[in-house]
């Protein structure tokens, strides 16, 4: 008999079937062997508990799963109208935990090896130009506490390309300031040390100095992340988001902004000084060069208009 967990729900109001032991072992080895973060590791599980909930309607458990009910599952949600990419992201995960299931010798067949997805076409990150980045750095507010650490946290966001999750973690003991240094602490628990410039560290030494004032004000000694509230408590993500949100507004930029925005800019900008790719791959925590390229095909989409634009033979 196969033992049973509970995986919680897939969507607020839809139960989902009690998780396999395969499953908790394949969530078990993304964390401890592929070091996944807690983030990719929520997304795999939804995912794959949507796959149990398709499932459990036809009585099938994850180890009976059949070639035809793969494309089944994917005709589903064809029709829920996702996008060619999360469906393709969909068939990756569920690839990823037969592939786990056959070399475990749980399946003998693996129901997703004859079945594929092809995305036609990359979206090309947007980003804000120089102009608008520089825009919203400066319509920051310094003069209260609460601006004065915002101001540093979007200096240092834009200067190291970090992802937001990586801002929020960041630590007061990874940051080198006689160097302009920071570590940073990417997807799968990958560090790197990304420096900063001069505006950064301007912003950073006048909010350090705040950070103790709040820390002693609060008895917070033991936080050790870096940007905190005004009452000594570690930032999250969505305060993070928010407070883009927020300055983007304020700062009259005429486009939806979202966090991961900041980091395409910082590699956007690069490439376009002149920064070599391989760097800019380094900087950005990318395991493959392939990754970093995207932002290439942006700076020739760039050049194409400018062409267009000015050439006297257009």
């Amino acid at each position: 008999m196969m033992a049973f967990k509970e995986a919680g729900v897939a969507k607020k109001g839809a139960v989902v079937p009690h998780q396999s032991e395969l499953v908790v072992q394949f969530l078990a080895h993304l964390s401890a062997e592929r070091g996944f973060s807690p983030n990719s590791l929520s997304s795999y599980r939804l995912d794959i508990e949507q796959w149990e909930l398709f499932l459990a309607k036809s009585k099938v458990l994850v180890t009976e799963a059949t070639l035809d009910l793969v494309r089944e599952f994917l005709a589903w949600q064809r029709k829920r109208e996702i996008s060619p990419r999360s469906l393709a992201r969909k068939l990756s995960v569920l690839k990823q935990l037969y592939q786990f299931s056959v070399r475990e010798e749980s399946v003998q067949v693996d129901p997703t090896e004859l079945v594929s997805i092809r995305v036609k076409e990359k979206k090309l990150p947007k980003h804000l130009s120089v102009a608008h980045m520089t825009t919203l750095l400066e319509s920051i507010p310094a003069d209260t506490e609460n601006g004065l650490r915002d101001r540093a946290l979007f200096e240092l966001w834009y200067a190291v390309g970090a992802r937001v999750s990586e801002l929020a973690d960041l630590r007061a003991g990874d940051i080198d300031k006689e160097k302009h240094l920071v570590k940073l602490k990417g997807k799968g628990g990958k560090e790197r040390w990304v420096p900063y410039g001069k505006m950064a560290a301007k912003w950073m030494e006048k909010y350090s100095d705040l950070r103790h004032v709040w820390v002693v004000k609060w008895d917070k000694l033991e936080v050790p992340n870096y940007f905190l509230s005004s009452r000594g408590t570690r930032m999250s993500r969505q305060m993070i988001w928010k407070l883009l949100k927020k300055y983007a507004e304020a700062a009259g930029i005429p486009k939806k902004v979202w966090p991961h925005m900041i980091r395409h800019s910082f590699a956007t900008h690069l490439l376009r000084e002149g920064a070599d790719l391989r760097v800019v791959q380094e900087l950005l925590g990318h395991s493959s060069i392939a990754t970093t390229e995207i932002y290439t095909h942006l700076d020739i989409q760039n050049l194409r208009l400018m062409q267009q634009k000015f050439h006297p033979r257009r």
